[in-house]
């Protein structure tokens, strides 16, 4: 699928070696190593529904990340994406939407949880970050803006209402039925008090998991499709609940002084993300048709989800 071709033709790149390493589940990942340098290459599969959604949303948040990449602030902190030949960060294919980076040579902890120090250089990558709101970027951002909105939670209850396909998935959904009932609609509460508290949207990432960051001479953080304009808890909330919290806080806290944690924001991104997840996961295994390997990683990261989501229910009173 790969062809040398492509990247001679497009960015004008001569790779002695393309070769596939481990990625996200969005994009499959090729390592291009040429006689003096390497590069990271993601290849957007057009055919899978699941995939279409960040097809769509590349034109909207690979600009920004370009110049982001060579802002004082952050440069050399987040990934850096090449523009073609033509001077489009993207090249298009009839199957396929290709974008080439610059590689970052590290190691990224699929396993474990981060340091203390990689929580806090981290918390530092996002204070800078959220330093950046729409005025302060040169590129348009309309494609960005956070709505607040979660059309996954509408599927999501369609689907509990009217399960469809895969007979197994279908069993393991209906046990976690109540609880789903029960976390829509504490996130739907949430909404409706969340969209009076969210005034000042700033840069967010909204997707800072461990393993979107590479440990290299310093932290890097990577995979920025879901990169938009959101209240910061859109991105704090993500280890909210790590034993690091304080570390995490602390850290940010350093950068952005005067910045203050909405509870009812943070609250509504952590069971969001939690639904999100689960029809993600629930949508892969009835549309994608994926493979033996991947259809079992799904099921064993909705129990996660079920079991995370629960949690919130119970413990912080939503």
């Amino acid at each position: 699928m790969i062809h040398k071709e492509l990247l001679s033709k497009h960015f004008n790149i001569t790779p002695d070696d393309v070769r596939e390493v481990k990625g996200g589940w969005s994009a499959k990942a090729y390592r291009v190593d040429t006689e003096n340098n390497a590069y990271f290459l993601k290849a957007y599969d057009k055919s899978l529904p699941s995939v279409v959604p960040w097809v769509r949303r590349i034109d909207d948040y690979i600009p920004v990340l370009g110049w982001l990449s060579d802002t004082p602030e952050l440069r050399g902190r987040v990934v850096t994406p090449i523009k073609s030949v033509s001077r489009d960060y993207k090249v298009e294919t009839e199957t396929h939407v290709f974008l080439l980076f610059e590689y970052v040579p590290g190691e990224t902890p699929w396993e474990g949880r981060l340091t203390r120090r990689q929580l806090a250089e981290l918390a530092e990558i996002l204070a800078l970050l959220h330093s950046f709101d729409a005025s302060s970027v040169p590129c348009g951002t309309g494609g960005l803006r956070e709505d607040i909105s979660f059309d996954f939670c509408i599927k999501l209850e369609r689907y509990l209402n009217a399960p469809e396909g895969n007979s197994g998935l279908s069993r393991v959904i209906s046990k976690e039925a109540d609880m789903l009932r029960a976390a829509i609609g504490t996130t739907v509460r949430l909404r409706d008090t969340v969209r009076l508290n969210a005034k000042h949207l700033v840069l967010c990432h909204a997707d800072t998991h461990k393993n979107n960051v590479i440990q290299s001479d310093r932290l890097i953080l990577a995979d920025w499709e879901d990169l938009r304009l959101a209240p910061a808890e859109a991105d704090l909330f993500m280890y909210a609940l790590d034993p690091g919290w304080e570390v995490f806080l602390q850290a940010y806290k350093a950068i952005r002084r005067d910045f203050h944690i909405d509870e009812n924001l943070l609250n509504f991104y952590l069971i969001r993300r939690r639904l999100d997840d689960i029809w993600s996961d629930i949508a892969r295994l009835l549309y994608d048709d994926p493979g033996k390997y991947e259809a079992a990683r799904c099921f064993e990261l909705l129990q996660i989800s079920f079991s995370e989501t629960q949690q919130l229910l119970n413990e912080r009173g939503m």
